[in-house]
């Protein structure tokens, strides 16, 4: 099912990109009208070279660092959700495969022995801050000519909210016997979904010596 949540997740994007333009997105409610885990980026999103085994040239891979406890009043599950999208039109989900060494060596570079990969994230956040976990997102390098990169974190609030589309929409999906079949999709459930909007430096090189800069982060429905 993995592509058609890709495809599903590019229209859904696509259309934020036309609300935000026409002025008309969807928001979510200015208080919160149901449960919301606290989310806290650790750092600004970064690179990372690697030499991954079997080869000789380094690699280049993006992360951020985050924190997430549970003030909701009981206990949450929380199945990570986080999308890089690049200005040049790319999106990566994070659970894009990436090799376990690029998460120990996230780990090891950053002295965080606790530090959890999304699969070790997924689970029950219990209640308060002493229970708070930090995780990592971990996605491909993406085009050398983007200067901005957004980065959409779900599964932290219960707010949700049926919209019919414009027009109908032709996904193409793949079931679980393997085989690619189209359907026509009308309306879309958006979700409260934290967006954080990074400035990259526009030459390629620049992006191991300047830090990208955190420029806008907002609550949208996504």
């Amino acid at each position: 099912m993995k592509r058609s949540y890709l495809l599903i997740s590019m229209v859904v994007t696509a259309l934020a990109v036309g609300w935000a333009i026409a002025g008309s997105a969807p928001a979510p409610a200015t208080t919160p009208i149901t449960w919301e885990l606290d989310f806290e980026p650790l750092d600004v999103l970064r690179p990372i070279r690697i030499v991954l085994p079997g080869q000789t040239k380094a690699t280049t891979f993006w992360y951020l660092r985050y924190r997430i406890f549970n003030d909701t009043g009981e206990d949450r599950q929380f199945i990570p959700s986080f999308d890089l999208c690049t200005n040049t039109g790319q999106l990566f989900n994070a659970k894009t495969a990436v090799p376990r060494v690029v998460f120990d060596k996230i780990k090891a570079h950053h002295n965080q022995p606790l530090l959890k990969n999304l699969a070790a994230m997924t689970g029950k956040i219990l209640q308060g801050e002493d229970n708070a976990k930090d995780g990592v997102a971990i996605w491909p390098d993406f085009d050398a000519g983007a200067g901005r990169a957004v980065v959409f974190i779900g599964q932290l609030s219960g707010e949700q909210r049926v919209l019919k589309l414009p027009q109908p929409v032709e996904v193409t999906m793949v079931g679980d016997d393997g085989k690619e079949r189209t359907i026509t999709v009308r309306e879309v459930v958006l979700h409260k979904t934290r967006q954080l909007t990074y400035e990259i430096p526009s030459e390629p090189a620049a992006r191991f010596t300047t830090p990208t800069r955190l420029v806008d982060k907002r609550w949208i429905m996504r």
